[in-house]
């Protein structure tokens, strides 16, 4: 049973869950309160939910809810956003704020309640920054497992080393950051990306003692995934319907005479169906187009839609900049180094599709590369003139892994590589993924112990620590690098040698 196919899927999922969700628990320990995008928001929105109070009462700026101080006080903590020079010492460290339960406001009060049930929980148990961190931790855990069943299911293809590469491009210092943080963003990226894979699973690696694994795996996360966010539901039907490019009619219509297979539409499309009567029923995205407090204050608002397209279109690098990886409150870049490394890696994967793929493949290569550029102007243009420049990199991130992830899938049906090259495509990619992760993470750590002007020897004497200490997460963040950077070689390279059979029927 230990060298079976299924026991095998679990221990590389297992083993990938476990090194990046170490991974993003270091960002989380690392990154101090109010540190990334709009989490005082979220944390009042997850408190509160906890708590039983879902909406809240409408206010100017959002929702009022009641939560327990140390929640509202958060609020306080994020003096340094959008302020790469300014340290998170500018905090008030005078107060000790208490449980007792007090008024807030929060601008994600309508958002949908589910990620904030899976992670507010934690308040009820811990208080204080511990249970800051603690739903920090959760959410970590939740989007990382995510991340391994993608990389479990791609380990056994029968080709997974250009997929697993592609991996590697999806999982950007970003996708990490955000999965160490209180935001659903996270789990909707990496939900997604689930999505996504189980069912390229399904289509390209037919297996019928798979196909109950495979078909669960993609009713959980299109399910999870679109309750998210109240983009979430294009991002799912994108994860859900471009596989399908990739095979005849006669197949999809054969995969839909499993039973298996039309339970799990039924159960995606009743949670698409109540992720839908929540963004009707609270009109969380009409919010900003209507000029209210929450969406009303951002730039551009009167602003044609086709004025809005193009502008958002003109911006495309500017926004890969966002998903490869800008920290804080957009407010730390990485080094160029980092960007050079992405623009290499997920764009040699990009042109390479172009270049390389015909027919089905290259449609559906096409189709995914269209998406991920002209979706964010579409978006932006239509919601430009009531509800202003909104659009951060970070939104099409959910888009962004299923291109990297896809393409690399279909070109390992056009490029086959001696194990020599092999390996050593597997050492260089690998150690360029891990140097450019610490590079991001030091980067950003730096900025937040000193500020981002400084010289790096200024780290010696930091103004701000996180828990343990500077030098304690820099040291931990680089062993937990090079351990799973080791690790994974070693599951690539098993992989290659078996040749993934063990998943044919």
């Amino acid at each position: 049973m230990r060298n079976s196919p299924l026991a095998a899927f679990w221990r590389r999922a297992g083993i990938a869950w476990a090194f990046l969700a170490l991974l993003g628990a270091a960002w989380a320990i690392a990154t101090p309160i109010g540190g990334s995008p709009d989490e005082p928001a979220h944390l009042i929105k997850a408190a509160s939910v906890a708590r039983g109070q879902i909406v809240g009462a409408s206010t100017k700026g959002g929702t009022r809810v009641t939560v327990p101080e140390y929640i509202a006080y958060s609020q306080t903590q994020s003096c340094f956003a959008f302020h790469s020079t300014i340290t998170p010492r500018c905090a008030p460290a005078d107060s000790k704020p208490s449980t007792a339960l007090v008024s807030a406001v929060t601008s994600a009060g309508l958002y949908n309640p589910t990620f904030y049930t899976l992670v507010g929980w934690t308040s009820l148990l811990f208080s204080g920054e511990t249970a800051i961190y603690s739903m920090r931790i959760v959410s970590d855990l939740l989007a990382s497992l995510f991340l391994g069943l993608v990389f479990g299911m791609i380990a056994l293809w029968r080709r997974p080393i250009l997929p697993l590469i592609g991996f590697a491009a999806a999982v950007t210092p970003m996708v990490i950051f955000l999965d160490g943080a209180v935001n659903p963003n996270s789990l909707e990226i990496t939900a997604t990306l689930a999505t996504f894979v189980g069912v390229l699973s399904i289509v390209r690696e037919p297996a019928n003692n798979w196909l109950v694994l495979r078909a669960s795996i993609v009713f959980v996360a299109a399910s999870v995934a679109a309750n998210m966010r109240g983009l979430s539901l294009i991002w799912v039907a994108v994860a859900l319907l471009t596989p399908l490019l990739l095979v005849p009619r006669a197949t999809i219509a054969e995969l839909l005479r499993a039973r298996v297979i039309r339970l799990a539409i039924v159960g995606i499309a009743a949670a698409s169906v109540a992720a839908a009567a929540w963004e009707v029923g609270t009109n969380s995205l009409g919010v900003g187009q209507s000029g209210s407090a929450v969406g009303g204050g951002a730039p551009g608002i009167g602003t044609s839609h086709l004025a809005g397209f193009a502008w958002n279109l003109g911006s495309t690098f500017f926004y890969a900049q966002q998903v490869v990886g800008v920290f804080g409150w957009l407010d730390t870049a990485a080094p160029a180094a980092v960007y050079f490394a992405w623009s290499m890696l997920a764009g040699g994967i990009i042109v390479a599709g172009i270049v390389v793929l015909r027919g089905r493949p290259l449609r559906f290569a096409v189709v995914l590369i269209a998406l991920v550029v002209l979706l964010p102007p579409v978006l932006q243009g239509y919601y430009i003139t009531t509800g202003g420049i909104i659009w951060q990199g970070r939104y099409i991130l959910p888009v962004f892994v299923c291109v990297t992830v896809g393409i690399a899938t279909v070109l390992s049906g056009f490029a086959t590589f001696t194990r020599f090259v092999e390996r050593r495509l597997v050492i260089v990619v690998l150690a360029g993924w891990a140097v450019a992760q610490y590079l991001a993470f030091a980067t950003t750590l730096k900025r937040y112990a000193v500020g981002s002007e400084t010289g790096w020897l200024a780290i010696l004497h930091p103004v701000w620590s996180p828990p343990g200490g500077l030098d304690t997460s820099l040291i931990v963040f680089a062993l937990l690098l090079s351990i799973a950077a080791v690790g994974v070689a070693r599951l690539y390279l098993r992989a290659t040698r078996a040749e993934a059979a063990p998943i044919h029927p």
